[in-house]
């Protein structure tokens, strides 16, 4: 599994309090996806 879906999920179920069903997890999945800040640039570019 991907880090960042790992930490995805993390936080997920921190917000939830519990177990999150796989809609809100494919829910979350897609708004991450849809608004993640691109990432930055490399250092001295």
């Amino acid at each position: 599994m991907d880090p960042k879906e790992a930490d995805l999920d993390d936080l997920v179920r921190e917000e939830l309090g519990d177990e999150p069903s796989q809609e809100a997890k494919d829910y979350a999945r897609e708004l991450y996806e849809k608004y993640r800040l691109p990432a930055p640039p490399p250092e001295g570019a």
